[in-house]
Formats: C-alpha cells, sequence, structure tokens
C-alpha cells in the first residue's frame, strides 16, 4: 500500500493516487484521491477498493507514512486481524514492490495521458487494466490470471462502420487507450529486466553472522571526518525478516529499527584471522537520544578560546591518539567521568578555573 502524490489536480479535485498490489498474484489497483487525505479516508477507500473485492488481507506492508502509523491505522488493522508490516529502516523499497510500481505508474499516466493531463484519474481503470492484463517477470503469468484462472478479453479496434458514431468514438478511444498503456509498459518491463541484469547482486549473508553497517543514514555530520567511517560495527544478524532484509543485534542505546536492508549491510571479516597482529576496527558509535556519539576516553588537555569558550582535546575509545580532536566543553555532557578525571589532575573542580 502507498501513495502517488504531486500529480495535477484533476477537475475531480484528485491530486494523488493510493495503489495497492497483491504479493502473490502482483494484481494491482489504482485509486484517485486527494492530499491530505484523513486516515479515515484512506480506510474507506481501501474497504469500498479492495477488500469489497479481495477480501480482508493477512499481511499489510507499506512505509512509514503518517496514515499507516495513526493509532487509528494501527486498531483499525488490529480489529481486522491485519498483521502490518512497515518499511525495513533505511530503506524504503521493504515494500519495494509498490515503489516499483510507483515509477511504472507515472511512466504510464504520461503515456496515456498525453494532451489531456487534467483528467488522468479517468485514465485509471484503463490502466488498472492494462497492469493487470500484462505479464509479470516475477511469476511468469498475468495477475489476472492468477487470481481469476483466466485472461479477461481486451479492447479491439473496431472494424465496422457504425451506426452510432458516439459508441464507435468511445471504444476507439479506449482501444487507443489501452494500446498505448500496454506497449509503454512492455517497454518498462524491458527496461527493468536490463536494469536488474546489471546490478544483480547476490548476497551470502545468513542468520548468525557478523555483519558492517552502512553509516548513510546516521546523523554523524557533526562529528571530525576522521571519525566518519563509512560502515560501523560489526553486528550480530540475529534474524532474516524477508528474503532482503535482516533484523540485527544493535546496542541497547540505538533507539532505531533494527532491520536494514541487504544492500546497507556487507560481511564481517575478522582482520586477526586475515592478518595476525592487526588491530581490531574501532568502535562504532552509540546513540544518545537518537543522535550518535562517540565514546569519549579522556581528555587529553585543554585551551579556551578569544570568546571564552573552553575547547578540550578528546581521545576517543578505541581510536589511535593521532586522531584525537577539539571538542566544546560543553559538548561533554554525556562524558562527566572523563572530564572529572581531568579535572582533578588539573586541581581544579570546573573548567572556568583552567
Amino acid at each position: 500500500l502507498d501513495f502517488i502524490t504531486g500529480l495535477p489536480p484533476t477537475t475531480s479535485c484528485h491530486d494523488a493516487i493510493v495503489f495497492v498490489i497483491d504479493k502473490f498474484s502482483k494484481m494491482g489497483h489504482f485509486i484517485p484521491t486527494h492530499t491530505p487525505a484523513r486516515t479515515e479516508e484512506t480506510a474507506q477507500l481501501f474497504v469500498r477498493y479492495i477488500i469489497s473485492q479481495h477480501g480482508i488481507p493477512t499481511t499489510l506492508i507499506s512505509d512509514r507514512d503518517p496514515n499507516f502509523t495513526s493509532k487509528f491505522w494501527k486498531e483499525l488493522m488490529s480489529l481486522l486481524r491485519t498483521k502490518l508490516a512497515m518499511s525495513s529502516a533505511y530503506h524504503p523499497q521493504t515494500d519495494g514492490q509498490t515503489k516499483r510500481l510507483n515509477q511504472i505508474v507515472e511512466q504510464l499516466l504520461r503515456a496515456a495521458c498525453k494532451d489531456e493531463i487534467f483528467k488522468w484519474d479517468l485514465h485509471l481503470p484503463v490502466l488498472d487494466f492494462a497492469y493487470n492484463n500484462a505479464i509479470h517477470a516475477a511469476t511468469g503469468k498475468t495477475p489476472f490470471f492468477l487470481c481469476y484462472g483466466r485472461h479477461p478479453l481486451t479492447p479491439q479496434k473496431p472494424t465496422a462502420s457504425a451506426t452510432i458514431q458516439p459508441a464507435h468514438d468511445f471504444i476507439t478511444t479506449m482501444h487507443q487507450l489501452w494500446d498505448r498503456t500496454h506497449k509503454r509498459l512492455l517497454d518498462i518491463q524491458q527496461q527493468q529486466k536490463r536494469q536488474a541484469d546489471r546490478h544483480r547482486n547476490d548476497h551470502t549473508i545468513t542468520v548468525g553472522d557478523q555483519v558492517l553497517l552502512d553509516t548513510r543514514n546516521l546523523d554523524i555530520s557533526h562529528l571530525p571526518s576522521k571519525l566518519r567511517p563509512r560502515f560501523c560495527g560489526p553486528f550480530l544478524v540475529e534474524a532474516q525478516v524477508t528474503p532482503v532484509t535482516f533484523r540485527l543485534r544493535l546496542p541497547a542505546t540505538w533507539k532505531i529499527h533494527n532491520a536494514f536492508h541487504v544492500q546497507l549491510l556487507k560481511p564481517y571479516r575478522d582482520p586477526n584471522t586475515i592478518f595476525v597482529g592487526r588491530q581490531p576496527p574501532p568502535p562504532p558509535p552509540v546513540l544518545v537520544k537518537n543522535e550518535p556519539e562517540y565514546e569519549v576516553n579522556s581528555v587529553l588537555a585543554h585551551r579556551r578560546r578569544q570568546n571564552g569558550t573552553v575547547e578540550l582535546l578528546i581521545r576517543w575509545k578505541g581510536y589511535d591518539p593521532s586522531e584525537a580532536s577539539w571538542v566544546p566543553e560543553s559538548d561533554m555532557g554525556n562524558a562527566r567521568r572523563p572530564l572529572h578525571d581531568y579535572l582533578v589532575k588539573q586541581g581544579v573542580t570546573s573548567t572556568t578555573q583552567l
């Protein structure tokens, strides 16, 4: 379940699409809506277009949109006995089917609407039909066939002259719209296949392994440049949530979701088993109030700036003294013990006496 937003407003005041894709059959439904949509309105659309046709789902995968993390939505799904599955930390592609479908729908809309960009909501039923009657690469079948065991008849171009011209024009327009959408969908599938073949990456991570975690999504920009490792860890892989998502055993102070996409992980190789005597990698930062902080080993020196503020030369735990860096005394709120030890050595009781 996901949203496509930022679409041009139609004459019916629609500027977004809520769409749902079935993980088994790959069947998708495209529902016009507006932004901001209240959670109750999204629930009504879900009942009207999804539950009415397919029944109540056992599991519903979505991102962490406020609609789907609200108390109302959680309670509603609980009453329906539908399990909510949110995107893994830092990788919204956990609900990858809907993300890929998001891109496909946008391209199909451009192909279908052409000069009628403010009437795109009128074309959604044909787009829905074309998508569900196209062979899906993952199953080798069309969503229609997997759901109903048959292929539906498709719009055909009128061959005989019509006695009622509006009816003839209606069918001609419907056929042209379906034909454009279907051909564009085939082009998209070929592009995706070529791209997937170029970037295919079969991982070897299993439960029980030690892995390193990519730090690209951790806010560590305020740390000294030398202390910004690309990966941190290692961490134990506790469970495999999906074929490409793993749950890690993180430090208790890390108040973040502990499931990560495999693209953010890489196998850890103990350097001591490869190069005897090599020092182990420095420890990762710990999260304090959702902010990553490196642990202070000791205070080496101090200095006072022209504006009167005191800065401390910090040696970081697990790092070489050459990587020590100056830190404002005001940033030492979570490292009072090393600061206290330094003040004792200096024979003072506060930094104002330094």
